[in-house]
């Protein structure tokens, strides 16, 4: 006798879409084979297997571990929903009929499992090589439960049923484990925002920072009260796809309550913008992630319940073979500005680009525009280089509870500002008496500030005109899915059950129409009109839908 489990879902990937929301879920589909077959030996013929299937669970859960030299070994649970697939009362299966047969008997069994839509995507980091990281991961797992029913018993199937506990003891059997990749994507707008952007455009405004660096104390520094009268708005995408080759900025500046002569003397020389990408490693989920998602508690993380699927380093680690890292975090940030830009963009003309407008009696200047393409890319040796976290390269910006990617764009923009003659004799005297030669009759200031970038993953099927297969997202009433063998039980964990996807799609990603579902009827109204010419009208009556 040979009994064994398979998994096969309906896809091996869930697409999930937007930021990760607790209030979303995906369905995961698909069935659990149970396959039956009949050994024979030189002394016996072959016989109908009958096993009496008490108990089949499905499991879908998720890890994510961090391996690296400056933090050691580190593991969460991220989720694990279990599902009971068996009927309440114990369910014979044989291969009865077919036990001469080369192949196998094969019954499946449908399962339907709601997918939490806050999780994290699949990932892998740490400082291994990309084979061996660890990371974020999910998997299916089965069991089936049951007892071998002798044949050759004359006993009825109830007396088998009572007396099987101290004829047989039960025996267990595990499918494979199988893997399933999520994958976050940003939903594609049906059309671009502008020429040069996909999504529309979020605004932050800059202001000016109070002190001078300390690199630039030794020069003429523009008077703050100068600098605090200058706007700057900043506009960036909302979103930027990690797979584009640079993403648009536009800067806007402009003087408020600065009088006309100030304007005259303000210069805005160039700018630079620099492209940071941010990652922090911990071991262990801080509190702001657990407060938003709600992770499994202490009791069902490790060491108190082992993640199904280990890193081996993690053995190692608990054995005292391997010692943990001298930190509970680490962060590392690079650049991922293309190697081959600088990031410094001047401007034509002579850059007193308030002066036009600098009127008596105005308040506010108009606006000057600057728009720039930022490039985007890793050098070739950045990429291949060795990090105590593993090779560089672009990411999506997210969050998980050991890994966090964040980026951001930092931009100094520099202005002059020319002084006066006493301003200017009085620099040039504190420049000859520190022993520097005298400067220019020009102030110099240099403004910092940083925005905030979101990194996202766009869909390819979607620019190609398809419909990608989304997994459908609820949060309607629960709809329970049978099948001739079990019935999908809920769990008040993770809210309501989602139909099987399979019930709502075709493969190809079309909604499913069920056309046996006759229309309503048409009856014509009591209130229709006798008189030639009038058009009667007709009221839909509601029909139960079977």
């Amino acid at each position: 006798m040979s009994v064994s489990l398979n998994i096969h879902p309906l896809s091996d990937s869930l697409e999930f879409y937007g930021h990760p929301d607790p209030s979303a879920a995906y369905s995961l589909s698909g069935h659990v084979s149970i396959c039956l077959s009949s050994t024979s030996s030189r002394f016996d013929r072959r016989r109908a297997v009958r096993l009496l299937l008490q108990s089949l669970t499905i499991t879908f859960e998720g890890q994510t571990e961090l391996i690296t030299v400056e933090t050691g070994y580190s593991g969460v649970r991220l989720c694990s929903i279990t599902r009971e697939l068996a009927p309440a009362e114990p369910i014979e299966l044989s291969n009865e009929g077919q036990e001469d047969s080369d192949e196998p008997c094969v019954w499946n069994v449908v399962f339907n499992i709601q997918v939490p839509g806050w999780l994290p995507s699949s990932n892998r980091f740490g400082d291994l090589s990309d084979d061996d990281a660890a990371g974020t991961s999910y998997a299916l797992y089965a069991t089936a439960q049951f007892m071998n029913i002798d044949d050759s018993s004359a006993e009825s199937w109830l007396m088998t049923t009572l007396c099987s506990p101290f004829r047989s003891k039960a025996r267990s059997v595990r499918a494979p484990r199988k893997t399933i990749t999520i994958q976050r994507f940003m939903p594609t707008p049906s059309t671009p925002s502008s020429s040069t952007s996909l999504f529309p455009l979020a605004t932050f405004a800059a202001s000016a920072s109070t002190d001078a660096p300390e690199e630039e104390l030794g020069s003429p520094w523009i008077p703050q009260s100068v600098l605090s009268r200058i706007q700057v708005l900043a506009s960036v995408p909302n979103h930027v796809n990690v797979d584009d080759p640079s993403f648009p900025l536009t800067l806007r500046l402009r003087t408020q309550g600065l009088s006309a002569e100030d304007r005259k003397k303000l210069r805005v020389v160039d700018f630079t913008a620099e492209v940071e990408q941010v990652e922090q490693y911990r071991t262990s989920a801080p509190s702001e992630y657990t407060s938003q998602f709600p992770l499994p508690s202490q009791a069902l993380q490790p060491p108190n319940v082992p993640l199904r699927s280990a890193h081996p380093m993690g053995a190692l680690y608990d054995l005292g073979f391997a010692t943990e890292g001298p930190r509970t975090s680490g962060t590392r940030s690079f650049s991922i500005l293309s190697e081959e830009h600088s990031g410094h963009y001047t401007f034509a003309g002579d850059g007193y680009v308030f002066a036009s407008d600098a009127t008596e009696g105005e308040q506010c200047s108009a606006w000057f525009n600057m728009r720039a393409q930022v490039p985007l890319g890793i050098a070739g040796e950045i990429l291949k280089a060795k990090d105590w976290a593993g090779p560089k390269k672009l990411r999506q910006t997210e969050e998980s509870p050991l890994f966090g990617v964040r980026h951001k764009l930092h931009i100094a923009l520099a202005y002059t500002y020319d002084l006066d003659e006493e301003d200017a004799d009085a620099v040039e005297e504190d420049a000859l008496v520190a022993g520097d030669a005298a400067e220019p009759k020009r102030a110099e200031a240099r403004v910092r500030f940083s925005i905030p970038l979101d990194f996202v993953c766009l869909d390819t099927r979607a620019s190609r005109g398809c419909t990608p297969p989304l997994s459908p997202v609820s949060t309607a009433s629960p709809v329970s899915s049978t099948s001739s063998l079990a019935m999908g039980m809920s769990s008040p964990l993770y809210a309501s059950v989602l139909p099987p996807y399979s019930q709502l799609y075709d493969s190809n990603g079309e909604r499913k129409i069920d056309y046996s579902i006759p229309l309503p009827l048409y009856t014509p109204s009591s209130h229709s009109s006798s008189h030639p010419g009038d058009v009667d009208i007709f009221e839909i009556k509601d029909t139960e839908l079977l």
